[in-house]
């Protein structure tokens, strides 16, 4: 089968969740002789030039092309230059490049510096598209529907997308960062202390009114907002089939679109195997409580930093936090993992865990954490806005988000017993999916081929 799959490019260029997905998929597919290529956003030379597309040394055996002069790659800094998120290409550039390479499916991972004629040339060509859900981009210029502190359950017609939005990079800037000098340069000490303090200058201003606009600027500059929404809306309703990664992920693209097809699949990765009878469980006296996310507002970092706080002042300190990216001036219970995070030290990480917290407040799509912990029999307490909830039955708690109360309860609620419990329903109940299950399942949706080969013939459907 030939597989031609979008995404936001290889790494270490681009890095995170969509991109180690994409990236484990393709590998999978092409090692089980499949013709897979990848296209991927590279540099603008000129934002008024056609887009190109190059071939590049092919990254093991997986084809490589660069689409030059794609739209902006905004990630999740924002959006105010509308009108070169939304500019036309010329349709025979995408067909010529499917008459060449000739893909049985496209598989979308983003719709980031995509024109609506790559998906416009495939439907005419009758070329299937799938499309997987990672985040929001397309419906939030941010990507998370966040806002304020809060999921952004009404954004008042468009008239909050204003104040989110604010902070977004220039678009010389975001040109700069798909250079392939930026390439070069991402990694350095500088690069990431100017992310951290445009990311920081955005939080900084959450609740800081605007007041620089008249009314009139406000309602025409929200028309933008949503002629912006409908260009992606528009791109995702000619998708044949959207892949949804959770129940969750679903419900919130049904507010904007019905799809022409769908299915939920859970997803996973490849360093998920099942150990839950690969560590003994002994508690130690005090709760080990993981919390492997970013601190970012958006994650619930601190509501359950505010939850751990309130336990220890009322003079319960039973616990400790093991956790990456430790705050500068953090609490006496916290205590910094040794090492950076990798996939391959993930028996460490859970070996002396007794509880995984999710606290997500954002609509998390899914949550890798959470499928990792299980995998591991070690319980989870998650927010209900986090798309892994999925796994979790009687395997762990789930609280309201942006609940401290919540969270703080369902913390306190973790006794030995309660943990021996949940560690046996894991062991007993989870059906800790393979990534070779989960690949049949993508091949069901890719469809015909005789079955995509009967789903490989090593591998059963």
């Amino acid at each position: 089968m030939r597989i031609l799959h979008y995404f936001l490019g290889f790494p270490p260029y681009r890095t995170g969740g969509l991109t180690k997905f994409a990236l484990d998929l393709m590998s999978s597919q092409a090692t089980e002789q499949h013709i897979v290529m990848a296209l991927w956003p590279g540099q603008i030379k000129h934002l008024s030039k056609s887009p190109i597309i190059k071939k590049r040394k092919n990254k093991g055996n997986i084809q490589n092309y660069e689409l030059i002069n794609p739209l902006p790659i905004p990630l999740d800094e924002g959006i105010t230059a509308f009108e070169q998120y939304m500019k036309p290409s010329n349709i025979t550039i995408y067909e010529s490049l499917f008459r060449e390479l000739s893909p049985d499916v496209i598989h979308i991972h983003t719709l980031m510096g995509l024109h609506q004629e790559f998906i416009q040339a495939a439907k005419a060509m009758h070329i299937k598209t799938i499309f997987t859900t990672h985040d929001y981009f397309g419906i939030c210029p941010m990507v998370t529907l966040y806002s304020n502190g809060a999921s952004c359950e009404n954004d008042h017609d468009c008239h909050d997308c204003i104040h989110c939005n604010r902070t977004a990079l220039s678009l010389h800037k975001i040109m700069l960062m798909q250079s392939p000098l930026y390439r070069v340069l991402k990694d350095t000490g500088a690069m990431k202390l100017a992310r951290k303090y445009h990311r920081n200058q955005f939080y900084n201003q959450q609740n800081i009114p605007l007041t620089d606009l008249t009314d009139s600027d406000f309602d025409n500059t929200a028309k933008k907002y949503k002629e912006l929404r409908g260009y992606y809306l528009k791109m995702l309703q000619d998708i044949d089939l959207i892949h949804f990664n959770s129940t969750l992920t679903e419900s919130i693209y049904r507010k904007y679109i019905t799809p022409n097809d769908s299915t939920v699949i859970t997803i996973t990765h490849t360093n998920i195997s099942d150990n839950r009878k690969s560590i003994h469980w002994q508690y130690s006296g005090k709760l080990k409580i993981a919390y492997l996310a970013s601190v970012k507002p958006y994650k619930g970092f601190q509501i359950l930093k505010q939850a751990l706080d309130e336990l220890w002042n009322e003079g319960k300190h039973d616990f400790i936090l093991k956790m990456y990216n430790a705050p500068s001036e953090y609490s006496p219970y916290i205590i910094p993992f040794d090492k950076e995070f990798q996939y391959s030290r993930l028996d460490s990480v859970f070996e002396d865990i007794d509880v995984l917290v999710a606290p997500s407040i954002w609509y998390e799509t899914f949550g890798f954490t959470v499928l990792e912990a299980i995998s591991y029999g070690v319980p989870v307490i998650i927010s209900d806005h986090v798309g892994a909830k999925d796994l979790v039955q009687n395997t762990g708690i789930i609280v309201k988000a942006g609940s401290t109360e919540s969270l703080k309860n369902a913390i306190s609620s973790f006794t030995p017993e309660t943990i021996r419990k949940l560690r046996e329903n894991i062991l007993i109940h989870s059906n800790i999916k393979t990534w070779g299950q989960f690949i049949n399942e993508i091949y069901k949706i890719y469809g015909d081929k005789q079955e995509v080969q009967k789903c490989v013939s090593f591998l059963s459907c």
